[in-house]
């Protein structure tokens, strides 16, 4: 089984976007501070929110999400971009930057490559065409006649 993780680029922005709202928090709990027993809880909860953003932020960056798995029997995308086996798939398609798989029924689940870690989508369009030649029972030619 092979993953394949998010790329750096998706991660960054969803640090910014945690940063933005863990400072945005901050800036609501320094507002709220000085106040009765409701602005005590509006700073807890501020200072909880600011938290959990860093918290996801660090952890998507230190471990990036596995958007694509590839195994014997087929592929599995995180999200709406789908999942199928290698007997039922007719063709691999890559254009405008995304990786088409086409099924006997003719319906196409596209997968962006853009999510995929840039250093490795080279590698993940080698082993998709592998993978669906093994389960097809295709070899490569060689010449030689050896195996």
């Amino acid at each position: 089984m092979t993953r394949y993780r998010l790329d750096r680029a998706h991660l960054m922005v969803l640090a910014g976007a945690c940063f933005i709202v863990a400072a945005i928090s901050v800036v609501v709990a320094f507002l709220a501070a000085g106040g009765g027993t409701l602005s005590t809880g509006v700073v807890i909860v501020a200072a909880i929110v600011a938290v959990v953003a860093l918290l996801v932020a660090a952890i998507a960056n230190l471990r990036p999400p596995v958007v694509l798995t590839l195994d014997l029997a087929g592929y599995r995308a995180r999200g709406r971009h789908g999942d199928g086996t290698w007997k039922q798939v007719e063709s691999v398609e890559v254009d405008d930057g995304l990786l088409r798989f086409t099924d006997g029924a003719g319906a196409v689940t596209a997968f962006p490559l853009s999510l995929i870690d840039r250093t490795r989508r080279a590698e993940l369009i080698r082993e998709v065409y592998d993978r669906l030649n093994t389960a097809n029972g295709y070899r490569r030619f060689d010449p030689t006649g050896g195996s």
